[in-house]
């Protein structure tokens, strides 16, 4: 593993969380992205190495409800070799698959990280697969 690269972080009040995370946490804001197709708010705030990224579901109205740990993505070199190294260690792992960044490969760990939903990706896009 070569790192944390982004936590992701479920709210159902965007604004709040750009006050709260930008302007009162101080991370550096670097995208708001609507995405229709998946149904949702993106917005991405860079913290040292690494990325909060804070979603929002476009078919809920704004609440007061707090915001709530969605998942982390962690950094591999590998991405076959580190979901055949967890497998055979007995975690429950998805297979490797595109990630939503192109050139980029993720898989999903099922098991082993209760309260913390991960996601492995490769390091670096490797834009000959695509």
């Amino acid at each position: 593993m070569q790192g944390l690269d982004h936590v992701v972080i479920n709210t159902t009040h965007p604004n709040r969380a750009v006050a709260l995370y930008g302007a009162r946490l101080g991370l550096d804001f670097r995208l708001d992205r609507v995405n229709p197709q998946w149904g949702s708010r993106l917005m991405f705030f860079r913290c040292g190495g690494a990325v909060v990224e804070v979603g929002a579901r476009l078919d809920v109205e704004a609440s007061d409800a707090p915001d709530r740990l969605s998942g982390l993505a962690w950094r591999v070199a590998d991405p076959e070799a580190a979901q055949a190294r967890l497998a055979n260690a007995g975690f429950d792992v998805s297979e490797v698959r595109k990630g939503r960044k192109p050139g980029t490969q993720v898989f999903t760990v099922r098991s082993g990280v209760p309260g913390a939903p991960t996601l492995m990706l490769s390091a670096e896009p490797n834009l000959e697969d695509d």
